[in-house]
């Protein structure tokens, strides 16, 4: 493949990344072409040193989410970065997709119990407002309060474990990366 056409593929292939990072990409490339001509290797020799290109555009699309969702700590950008780790292959699909639907049900879950245990109070008012307050009894009144104090320590507690969440998968995408890199390799 000719050095135009590598680079053109590349480009075409390097998605959500801005112009200057595609640009600084593509020029870096280009220099492994005239790096490798001087060395005496053709156009198609030093193609085939460099790889696929998709497949290459893959890797730095993923890297690149990968950073971002690191920087950003925002979950869409995560989310983005999963697809874009598990576009790499049909077995890397399975091997993100698993780990993450697993531990981000968990994460809901928790969430979920959390905030029904913060707004039960809202649940009793709701309830004296209906069927009078004359018709709560104190024991609905203690409960009501323990949950409430088991909401506030749950929300804490789902906190940390979402910001651990949130940095557990960021290590795990860019240790995916590493071993598809690796075993590409080889």
């Amino acid at each position: 493949m000719s050095r135009m056409e590598y680079l053109k593929i590349l480009h075409k292939h390097l998605k959500h990344l801005d112009d200057n990072e595609r640009q600084d990409i593509i020029n870096e490339y280009d220099t492994h072409f005239y790096s490798g001509m001087e060395e005496g290797k053709t156009e198609d020799q030093i193609s085939k040193e460099l790889g696929d290109p998709q497949q290459l555009a893959k890797e730095l699309n993923a890297n690149a989410a990968i950073e971002k969702a690191e920087q950003s700590n925002n979950i869409g950008d995560v989310s983005h970065a999963v697809l874009s780790v598990m576009g790499l292959s049909i077995l890397n699909f399975f091997v993100i997709l698993i780990p993450f639907v697993i531990i981000l049900s968990i994460v809901l879950s928790l969430i979920v119990t959390t905030l029904s245990f913060i707004f039960t109070p809202l649940a009793l008012l709701v309830k004296g407002a209906i069927a009078g307050f004359q018709e709560i009894i104190l024991l609905e009144v203690y409960t009501t309060g323990v949950l409430f104090g088991l909401g506030l320590i749950l929300f804490v507690i789902t906190y940390l474990i979402t910001k651990g969440f949130y940095i557990l998968c960021v290590k795990y995408l860019k240790w995916n990366i590493k071993v598809v890199k690796g075993s590409a390799t080889k």
